[in-house]
């Protein structure tokens, strides 16, 4: 899933600002420090990856899916059952939607369509 790819990329890049930050503290900020660009760099492609995981997710919008999470990769779909407006739920390796939810329960809420 795309979504898995821009969530790794976001950890290893956070990873390493943060360890730039955790080095230089509040003195990164200064275009005289030495890893100052690079630290920028990471900054500017944490935004950009942010971005990028903001456009995927809402993505799923146009096929009426709201993104729940992606551990372990939860999608909740509009739909009624028996006059309601429910959650039609899939979640990643379930091989097509079988189940559902009440739109003011969560997950745990779960039945067999």
């Amino acid at each position: 899933m795309r979504l898995d790819e821009i969530q790794a990329k976001l950890r290893r890049v956070k990873v390493k600002a943060d360890a730039i930050e955790m080095i230089w503290g509040d003195e990164v900020h200064k275009k005289d420090n030495p890893d100052h660009q690079e630290y920028e760099h990471h900054i500017e492609s944490l935004k950009e990856l942010e971005e990028e995981f903001q456009r995927v997710s809402a993505s799923f919008g146009e096929f009426g899916a709201t993104v729940k999470g992606l551990e372990p990769g939860l999608l909740d779909f509009y739909g009624v059952r028996d006059g309601h407006l429910v959650f039609l739920c899939w979640r990643r390796g379930e091989k097509r939607c079988e189940y559902w939810h009440h739109v003011d329960s969560g997950f745990s809420g779960r039945q067999k369509v």
